[in-house]
């Protein structure tokens, strides 16, 4: 295929947050609706089993953006503007981001939606030549409130916005009432303005954040229709009562209440599918832009979302739905069309392998490694194991403050065997081939005791690399 001694590449990263692996048609969903997604797909490459670092967005984004595991990051929680100064509630200014290495490279480096690693209101990290963020933004004004305010519409993302549906903890979801209403639209606009603005042959390098299909689930009025609720596949686990599994998880936040309807999750989900459609209509208003471009598409999601499996919405647990998210590359007339990646991919590898497409590398040791030479060359990258981190859910949900709340769970997958290392509850241990449900935790059986001490090695080699930092206590 193509190599990478021709001009450099624009980089266009469109990172959603909490967006299912499984929740698009490229994907093998014959029930959700995401064409142009598909031509991106069709177009490049796909990773068919790509994962976050973490299933949290913070850590997540950060190490998508650094290269780095949360422990050598340390961005170890959701960042919010009382957090700043905190250990592990900010991204570290003196941590390196692709958007340092390519501003430096010469790369007009920019920013839409959310940032979420800290002072969020400050252009930093490389991105001063457009600036756009919105949300955790503290008493700095909001660019995305200040354009509802603009336009005169309502502002459907406040706190107690009317016309709401929510079914207990679950996904709270709703119609617009006009387009400017939609956040997804709003990123998408200012994206093309950045696009749009490029008047040389400078390359540039656009990070656009999809807050969406995180809640709120706000869709235009057309969107839910084109889904029917009797079509809604409930997961096989929503009623998992959890036998076997560690304590903590019988009680988090977002686990689905047993008032809940499998008519009323059916229909949460049409929203959420919805959603997932709309974000495709607006990606696919950018990628006609960037059609003839001489451009590096990226198109993944921060983390996944649970949507009932093991009876959890939302996320910060280590099943695959959490940490599993979808993940395409696409260059046209360089990265082989319809490539099909099987290998594993890290939420640390993206960050080395964009900037293997601009002709760059990390200057400093990072966790991730390059597979873009392996895709251009349309070969399945070597296999690796894949490991993930991240705090307790009494430090994500109710601000449990003591360091070890911080690092409280590591997990390793190798192969089909999946090992969860928790802190302050028992072990799991899944055979993903022979259990790809994860019903059956394993941790105590005396056959499968030197597999977890292998497998306990593994995390303890991986820390040790970058720290271990705050994941001392897995040594």
């Amino acid at each position: 295929m193509g190599s990478m001694t021709t001009s450099r590449p624009n980089i266009v990263l469109i990172m959603c947050d909490q967006m299912r692996w499984d929740a698009a048609g490229f994907a093998g969903s014959p029930i959700v609706q995401t064409p142009h997604l598909g031509r991106l797909a069709a177009s490049g490459v796909c990773f068919e089993n790509a994962y976050c670092a973490s299933p949290v967005c913070s850590p997540a984004r950060a190490s998508w953006l650094t290269g780095l595991y949360p422990h050598a990051h340390l961005q170890l929680r959701n960042y919010g503007p009382k957090r700043m100064g905190e250990f592990g509630g900010y991204l570290p200014h003196d941590k390196t981001t692709i958007g340092d290495l390519l501003k430096r490279a010469g790369y007009r480096c920019g920013i839409v939606g959310p940032w979420h690693l800290g002072d969020d209101h400050r252009p930093q990290h490389g991105f001063s030549d457009f600036w756009c963020t919105y949300r955790y933004l503290g008493d700095y004004p909001d660019p995305l409130f200040d354009y509802f305010d603009t336009e005169g519409v309502e502002n459907l993302y406040r706190s107690g916005a009317p016309e709401m549906t929510q079914y207990g903890n679950i996904l709270a979801f709703g119609t617009t009432t006009d387009p400017r209403q939609q956040r997804t639209t709003w990123t998408i606009d200012r994206s093309l303005e950045f696009v749009q603005q490029q008047d040389d042959d400078t390359p540039f390098f656009l990070f656009a954040s999809i807050k969406d299909p995180h809640p709120l689930v706000l869709v235009p009025p057309d969107l839910p229709g084109r889904y029917r609720e009797e079509d809604m596949p409930l997961p096989a686990s929503l009623r998992d009562p959890l036998d076997g599994k560690p304590e903590f998880q019988k009680r988090g936040k977002f686990r689905v209440p047993s008032t809940v309807t499998d008519a009323e999750f059916r229909r949460m989900m049409t929203y959420y599918y919805a959603l997932i459609t709309h974000i495709d209509d607006q990606v696919g208003r950018l990628l006609n832009a960037l059609e003839g471009t001489n451009t590096v598409v990226a198109f993944m999601s921060d983390h996944g979302e649970l949507l009932g499996d093991h009876g959890y919405t939302e996320k910060c647990l280590m099943y695959e739905a959490s940490v599993r998210v979808p993940c395409l590359l696409s260059w046209q007339n360089h990265l082989p069309s319809g490539f099909r990646v099987t290998t594993s991919l890290a939420g640390v590898d993206l960050m080395p392998t964009l900037l293997g497409f601009a002709g760059q590398a990390p200057e400093t040791p990072i966790d991730g490694r390059s597979v873009s030479e392996a895709i251009l060359n349309g070969q399945e990258p070597e296999g690796q194991s894949i490991f993930a981190e991240i705090a307790s859910l009494d430090a994500i949900y109710h601000n449990a403050d003591e360091p070890e709340e911080l690092a409280a769970c590591m997990m390793v997958k190798d192969g089909h065997w999946k090992y969860i290392r928790n802190r302050f509850d028992i072990d799991e241990l899944y055979d993903l081939k022979t259990d790809p449900g994860e019903m059956r935790n394993v941790a105590d059986r005396p056959e499968h005791q030197n597999r977890i001490a292998q497998m306990r090695q593994q995390i303890s080699e991986m820390v040790c690399r970058t720290g271990p930092g705050p994941y001392a206590w897995c040594l």
